[in-house]
């Protein structure tokens, strides 16, 4: 435990080398990944959908479907972006491109993850319940987002 109070913060620098390009890429890459292999879970039980779904939850898996196309697309703008412009990349523009592209597909995966929740409930439990509970998870994000902005 340190002697200093929490109200003295000391900034620390590493003498290690720090591309932030670089880094922030890595996490685009990753999450392109991962958002491409959920769509390809929700891809294959869209082709062959259990006999029991109806057609609102047919139209829940197509928004659902939907939204994680958009996301992996902006999780591979960036991408795309840096390669096309390495040899006169501005980085302060680079990096505040790239966070507008990361927030438009966090929100597209959550709105996914929200609708598949609550797909896979709804065969389950009754639909206001289906669809409530979800929103549990992404309430909790939200609550944790405005209180560090707040600090």
């Amino acid at each position: 435990m340190s002697s200093e109070s929490d109200g003295d913060r000391v900034v620390r620098h590493s003498s290690e080398h720090y591309d932030p390009v670089g880094s922030d890429l890595d996490w685009f890459i990753i999450l392109a990944s991962a958002s491409s292999i959920f769509f390809g879970f929700l891809l294959k039980i869209a082709v062959s959908p259990p006999s029991y779904f109806t057609f609102f939850d047919d139209t829940i898996l197509l928004t659902a479907l939907y939204a994680l196309a958009i996301s992996t697309a902006m999780f591979v703008l960036p991408i795309i972006y840096h390669v096309s412009n390495y040899r006169r990349l501005d980085v302060e523009r680079f990096l505040a491109r790239t966070r507008r592209y990361a927030l438009a597909g966090f929100i597209c995966v959550m709105l996914a993850m929200y609708l598949v929740l609550g797909l896979l409930l709804n065969s389950k439990l009754p639909i206001q319940l289906a669809y409530t509970l979800p929103s549990l998870p992404f309430v909790y994000i939200v609550i944790r987002f405005i209180r560090h902005i707040h600090e």
